[in-house]
């Protein structure tokens, strides 16, 4: 539309700025909204990323205490065994012991 052939030059001018602002406020208010929905995205990804760091650590926690508990049942099967081993031992000991004191009572 060109002013010099309008009736009202003036009212055609207010009417274009008036059409361009419009038009500069929506295009202002989506690019706003744009940058809040990439902002959410952007937070939703670190969210995301903190979340799978925690799992990932969780379960490398997790397999070290597996392995740990394994390990742990192993020493303490070794040690009930070592502990029949010397049960075995001792009563193998007090009953000669027994068996002198018997001898000493009866000489």
């Amino acid at each position: 539309m060109s002013i010099y052939t309008s009736k009202n030059p003036a009212g055609s001018a207010a009417l274009e700025l008036g059409l361009m602002t419009a038009g500069l406020g929506n295009l202002i208010s989506s690019a706003h909204e744009q940058g809040k929905a990439n902002v959410r995205a952007g937070r939703a990804r670190r969210a995301e990323y903190e979340y799978d760091c925690a799992l990932y650590a969780a379960r490398i926690h997790a397999d070290d205490l597996g392995r740990e508990a394994i390990a742990s049942a192993k020493r303490v099967a070794q040690l009930e065994a070592k502990v029949r081993n010397l049960r075995a031992a001792l009563q193998q000991r007090q009953s000669i012991i027994e068996r002198m004191s018997h001898k000493a009572r009866a000489a």
